[in-house]
């Protein structure tokens, strides 16, 4: 079996609305029969012939502009790009992102199952001060080989925290559980929007609860969340 951990940077959030892949970086991890080793890694700029808006939003974290996506600055064709990354997935080959749901959109080509180290870190640390990449990353206090020259929000860059997050949890678990815990939702502990932003969700009203639960296009996390305290 391989891992291979992935990180995308994008013009915007939703490719069915036209946002584009814009950078993507990769660590293949194999393992030893005692330990998991990098086998290789790519790093990539897509290139853009055509004109491309990217969300200011967006910029302000990854900086990427539209004329580093060019072919005299080192992009790459997308089509290019991902027939090297298809190239290293086996049968048993098994994805890994930070938020795998979020890169998934925007790499359809890519069937295989997928482990998200964001959903997982919520299982297996649930008194975590929170779980991006960077709070995870200083509070298990771990000290990942990062890239030279890279910076934060840079895919390599992000990668690479990613890896140092997913080998952190495979002291204790396999790669099958955590893809397991990556499908499980996950009881939330407070709820984050709302007049009751911040509480415990144990000590809302019952009828706010049965009202929230009653509302459309909740996400996975809290309807679990609202069932599992409403059951009889």
């Amino acid at each position: 079996m391989n891992l291979i951990i992935l990180d995308t940077e994008t013009s915007d959030l939703d490719p069915n609305k036209g946002a584009k892949l814009l950078e993507i970086a990769w660590i293949e991890l194999g393992h030893t029969g005692q330990m998991w080793q990098q086998i290789s890694f790519g790093d990539y700029y897509i290139e853009h012939k055509e004109t491309i808006t990217i969300n200011p939003h967006a910029q302000a974290c990854h900086h990427i502009t539209a004329d580093m996506l060019q072919e005299g600055k080192g992009a790459r064709p997308r089509y290019d790009v991902l027939r090297t990354l298809l190239n290293l997935i086996e049968p048993s080959t098994l994805l890994v992102a930070h938020n795998a749901e979020f890169d998934a959109k925007f790499l359809p080509e890519i069937v295989s199952p997928w482990i998200c180290t964001f959903r997982s870190a919520k299982h297996i640390w649930p008194g975590a001060p929170g779980y991006s990449n960077q709070v995870l990353r200083y509070w298990l206090k771990l000290q990942p080989d990062l890239p030279f020259g890279k910076h934060p929000h840079q895919a390599l860059y992000d990668v690479t925290v990613t890896v140092s997050i997913l080998l952190k949890m495979l002291e204790q678990h396999t790669p099958e559980k955590l893809l397991m815990l990556s499908k499980t939702p996950v009881r939330l502990k407070t709820i984050n929007f709302g007049k009751h932003r911040g509480q415990d969700f144990s000590q809302l009203p019952p009828d706010y609860l049965a009202w929230l639960r009653r509302q459309p296009n909740l996400d996975a996390d809290l309807v679990h969340t609202l069932d599992t305290i409403l059951k009889p």
